[in-house]
């Protein structure tokens, strides 16, 4: 990989919480240029104000981007189209949070419903990378960060572990059946789509396109995860119990958990496949592997069927491509599904050949 200093890395929900913090030390530690995307304009463009002034960065390293909206594939594709051509080295997906609401709260895409907090937690991340892809602005062999968290796997007395019986159910789930589920509860629905996007960084990492790492810092305060709450409840989780779980060393602020997981976006911590955050039982604590802790992370039938639908969302990955010597895209097929990307709209495989023995390309996996 090469230096920080020559990288462009892309964070989603860098205008607050872990992302501007992160963002902040990428910054300080000479990153070549940091693309910052977020949902409001006005907020991306007062968050790169403010990292400007404390940082000193000059604006030619370090560019706003609005319109990624992780409930709104549509919405990131435009974002995406607006990008500079210019290749990307590192993206952190790190834009997304609890849902508060009465009961499992339900997203409408394209006629289809969808559990939403798994939607803004997973399926909108893959739709930032197919959106990327398909524009060709991820370098080969990109990193990929997926903002994980403690809860995939369950922490005892705080956020219940997912619990699906097959793959059907699972996929069941993020069409927005929940019916026969425990009574809705955010935070638990919140570990839950990140064991789904779990399942989602492991089937990517499996293809073998991108490095791609999922990577929880620990259970953090002083986030902007308790939006929606009622303003007394958010008072008290923010400046009682937060300051408190702090104290007894159950939680930490952001700039903590930021060193962190700037370490991760920079190729410090994790490598390809690697699912890592606090040790078994924990919210946070050192840096541990998260596989052993929840064997279904690993299973192929739970990872093709987030897959599926993360595809019918957002669009292929990891496609097959085809280079001219210079790096530009000639062709590129997907492998999900049967889907076919690029000029030629026919059968990838007997293109390829063809192409390959007509025409000075490389062949990329």
């Amino acid at each position: 990989m090469s230096t920080l200093q020559d990288q462009r890395i892309l964070i989603t929900g860098a205008n607050g919480g872990i992302g501007k913090a992160t963002s902040e030390l990428l910054l300080r530690d000479g990153v070549g240029h940091l693309l910052m995307a977020g949902r409001r304009a006005e907020r991306v463009e007062a968050a790169r104000a403010e990292l400007m002034s404390s940082t000193g960065a000059e604006g030619a390293r370090i560019s706003a981007h609005a319109g990624f909206d992780m409930l709104d594939p549509d919405a990131i594709r435009a974002a995406v189209d607006g990008l500079p051509d210019k290749q990307i080295d590192t993206v952190f997906l790190q834009a997304g949070g609890w849902v508060v609401a009465p009961d499992y709260p339900k997203h409408d895409w394209r006629g289809q419903q969808y559990e939403r907090t798994s939607f803004q937690n997973a399926l909108g991340g893959h739709a930032v990378i197919a959106a990327l892809e398909a524009r060709g602005l991820l370098r080969p062999g990109a990193r990929i960060v997926v903002m994980g968290g403690e809860g995939a796997r369950g922490v005892p007395g705080m956020i219940a572990p997912a619990a699906f019986a097959d793959a059907a159910a699972l996929k069941r789930y993020l069409q927005g059946d929940t019916a026969g589920y425990p009574a809705y509860q955010p935070v638990n629905a919140l570990g839950t789509s990140k064991f789904i996007n779990a399942l989602w960084a492991q089937k990517l990492a499996g293809l073998g396109t991108y490095e791609v790492v999922w990577f929880t810092p620990g259970f953090t305060g002083g986030t902007a995860g308790t939006q929606g709450l009622p303003g007394w409840k958010e008072f008290v989780f923010q400046r009682i119990a937060f300051p408190v779980f702090v104290m007894l060393g159950q939680a930490q602020w952001p700039d903590t958990a930021a060193r962190k997981t700037a370490d991760a976006v920079s190729g410090r911590i994790g490598r390809n496949g690697d699912l890592l955050g606090a040790p078994q039982g924990k919210a946070i604590g050192p840096i541990t592997d998260q596989k052993p802790m929840q064997p279904q992370f690993s299973d192929a039938s739970f990872q093709d069927a987030v897959w599926e639908i993360a595809v019918e969302v957002g669009g292929p990955v990891a496609a097959h491509s085809l280079h001219a010597l210079d790096g530009s895209i000639m062709y590129r097929c997907s492998d999900s599904a049967g889907a076919v990307r690029g000029e030629q709209q026919t059968d990838c495989v007997a293109d390829l050949a063809e192409i390959i023995a007509h025409a000075p390309v490389r062949a990329t996996p």
